[in-house]
């Protein structure tokens, strides 16, 4: 059985435990490529009208979905991908830059596909100018946020007008849980899909990816 600790008083998940979520156990109950798969049909579907697509993952952490993604954009020939991660915690900033090292097979260099930057985030404000991202990613942290409707609002405003928001977190009817937070912390696909709605993100679709997550994808 594999858990996440989180801290007890915050409702944060703990930098220290940042091991855990790079495991073998967690990459074989939640493999990153399926996710990154959808990610990288909307990035082509930008690539249409565009030579520059951006994509953003907030709570970047170890980099366990955006360094796949940015492997996977090395197949973006000629077109420039821009990956901001974001992170609140400059530990997992520095443990997100280590991985990044670790890979031999990503272009770092300013003539490489894809260009990351890292960038530290407060909670509640995305320090990157308005209607700027054409992809968001938000996994395993909305369970996190206390005011999600003015957690939501801050990511509308970096989206560009039908920019893809997809969100990824431990579902509430999960019943038999092997890791993630407590049921009481999490949300349902229910309660996402209303709090998304509510916000004013359309063309709301749920991508069955993984069992004990819901993916829920969305445009501004």
């Amino acid at each position: 059985m594999f858990i996440i600790i989180y801290n007890k008083h915050m409702h944060k998940f703990n930098p220290a435990n940042h091991k855990r979520l790079d495991s073998e156990e967690r990459h074989k109950f939640m493999p990153p490529e399926l996710l990154i798969g959808e990610i990288e049909k909307s990035a082509l579907e930008y690539f249409k009208n565009s030579d520059t697509v951006t994509f953003a993952d907030l709570g970047c952490g170890s980099g366990f979905f955006s360094i796949p993604l940015a492997k996977r954009a090395q197949n973006f020939k000629d077109k420039n991908f821009i990956l901001f991660a974001l992170d609140i915690s400059e530990e997992m900033l520095g443990v997100f830059k280590g991985n990044l090292k670790k890979e031999k097979d990503i272009d770092l260099t300013e003539s490489g596909s894809c260009k990351i930057k890292c960038v530290k985030c407060e909670e509640f404000f995305i320090p990157l100018e308005d209607a700027s991202v054409n992809i968001l990613l938000l996994a395993n942290v909305f369970h996190e946020v206390e005011d999600k409707n003015t957690y939501l609002k801050e990511i509308k405003r970096v989206l560009k007008d039908g920019g893809a928001f997809f969100l990824l977190d431990w579902k509430k009817e999960d019943p038999n849980p092997v890791m993630g937070p407590p049921a009481a912390e999490r949300v349902s696909t229910e309660e996402a899909l209303k709090i998304l709605k509510e916000s004013g993100f359309k063309d709301i679709n749920i991508l069955p990816l993984y069992s004990s997550s819901f993916t829920l994808v969305s445009r501004k």
